[in-house]
Formats: structure tokens, sequence, C-alpha cells
């Protein structure tokens, strides 16, 4: 794991602020969620041992590199950058993972709500992740060594709105509906 200070647009160093990385796992894969609401100017690179990323979330800009305790498959793994930014990373071989990282990092954390017990296994056949909102981030879309820039995405076209005053009723039915404020009690 690297975890280097930001670099601003002049040079200067940036003071880097915890963002606490959420794991938990299944014998075939890693769900990982970055805790950082409403990410922009997302950068995100994937390799079968390491994740990094960059991002910037109320005025703060946010950085890490992390490598991986094993192997991940890229062209299996998904993410989406909505609210959260979350992760299904696709494990090589299947097997149980001591960390999600080789070393001891203080702001990676146990996703309790999705973690699951080797003993838990035989009960987890029937609770198993759902990956529907995770389909459209497919890192197996993506060419060797790109990164992804959430600046590059296309933003749907606007619909034009509508002239106050053309609804469907006709302005004479609207001023009849109107209700007497002054003699409710």
């Amino acid at each position: 794991m690297a975890l280097t200070p930001a670099m601003g647009p002049r040079g200067e160093t940036l003071a880097w602020h915890g963002v606490d990385v959420l794991w938990a796992q299944r014998p075939d894969g890693v769900f990982l969620t970055i805790d950082l609401n409403e990410a922009q100017d997302i950068k995100v690179s994937l390799d079968s041992e390491k994740l990094s990323f960059s991002g910037k979330a109320a005025g703060n800009h946010y950085e890490f590199t992390l490598d991986f305790f094993a192997p991940i498959v890229k062209e299996e793994s998904k993410w989406s950058p909505k609210r959260l930014i979350e992760f299904y990373l696709k494990k090589e071989s299947e097997g149980t993972w001591t960390s999600l990282s080789k070393k001891k990092l203080p702001w990676v954390k146990v996703d309790w709500k999705r973690w699951q017990d080797s003993d838990d296994e035989e009960e987890g056949k029937n609770n198993q992740w759902n990956l529907d909102g995770l389909g459209d981030m497919n890192f197996g879309d993506m060419g060797g060594g790109e990164e992804y820039d959430s600046d590059d995405e296309e933003l749907p076209d606007l619909d034009p709105a509508e002239p106050l005053g053309s609804a469907d009723v006709p302005p004479e039915e609207a001023r009849k509906e109107k209700v007497d404020t002054d003699s409710l009690d």
C-alpha cells in the first residue's frame, strides 16, 4: 500500500484526508465500499494486484493505492460510483483472505453488514450479493492501463422545461380551483 499525499494543480502537496474503505468477502469475491458521499472527479485504476483511487468530496481531495491480499480478476470485477463508490472484485482463486491488503491499514474496516463467516457459507448460497447496481461499470470493458475519469461520462440531454401556464387546465379553471384561505380556521 502506498499512501501518497495528493498533488495540487501547481504541484503543491495537499493534505490527505482519511476516508474509510469497508470490505466484506465471499469465497469467490470481495465487496469493497469507499465511504465517500457524492464524490466528483473520480479516477480509478484497477489491475490484478491493486486499486488506485482519487476523487473530491466536500471540498477535500482523497487519494490512495491499495495492494490486494491476493490477485483478483479485473475483467470480471464491477463497480459503481453512485452515492458511495462500490466495487465487486472477483477473486482469482476461491478462498478466504485474512485481510483486504497485505499490510495493516487503519482506514480499512470490515463491512459487517455484508460480512459472511466461513460457518455461514452453506447458508450463504441463498444469501448472494445483489450486483444489479454494479452492472454498468465493468472493468473488463476497460483497455489495459486506462483509468476511469468521471468527467468522461456522457451526460443525458435535458428535456426542455414546459412554459408556465401551458398546463392542460385553462387559466379560467385554474382560478376557480383556488381556495379562499381567509375562510379556513
